[in-house]
């Protein structure tokens, strides 16, 4: 078996499109033109993300005494984590206005709404959204 084959890591650094899913019934979050609501992410084993990663890691080892990790530690982290995954969006306003797709708007997103970042959370982990065989989306 090639194992190039099943590598995640050129699709992942990419970046794959996410539509999102109504937390209350989970059908799309749709446009009013009818066109579904897209978030790209990228995969965890992206350049990105893994540089993300080992950062939060380090910092956690580097001050392991000092640090009080908390719950809402842990909540900050997978935030950061997930707007650095966000590289685009589509169809994404928020209070009537059109949201540009920044680092920041990503994070604000993912605050306010939990579910959406549940979905980003699931995406980003899920290696088959990320692979030449069988992308999902």
């Amino acid at each position: 078996m090639d194992l190039s084959t099943l590598d995640t890591s050129d699709l992942a650094n990419q970046g794959a499109v996410m539509e999102l899913r109504s937390p209350t019934d989970g059908s799309p979050v749709l446009e009013d033109d009818g066109t579904p609501v897209t978030i790209t992410l990228l995969g965890a084993d992206s350049d990105i993300l893994t540089s993300v990663s080992n950062r939060q890691a380090n910092r956690y080892l580097k001050n392991q005494a000092r640090m009080n990790v908390t719950a809402e530690l842990a909540r900050s982290n997978e935030i950061e984590y997930l707007s650095k995954a966000t590289v685009a969006w589509a169809g994404i306003g928020l209070d009537g206005e059109t949201l540009a797709c920044t680092t920041e708007n990503a994070a604000a997103l993912y605050r306010r709404f939990p579910w959406a970042l549940d979905q980003a959370r699931a995406f980003v982990a899920d290696r088959a959204n990320f692979s030449k065989a069988s992308p999902k989306g």
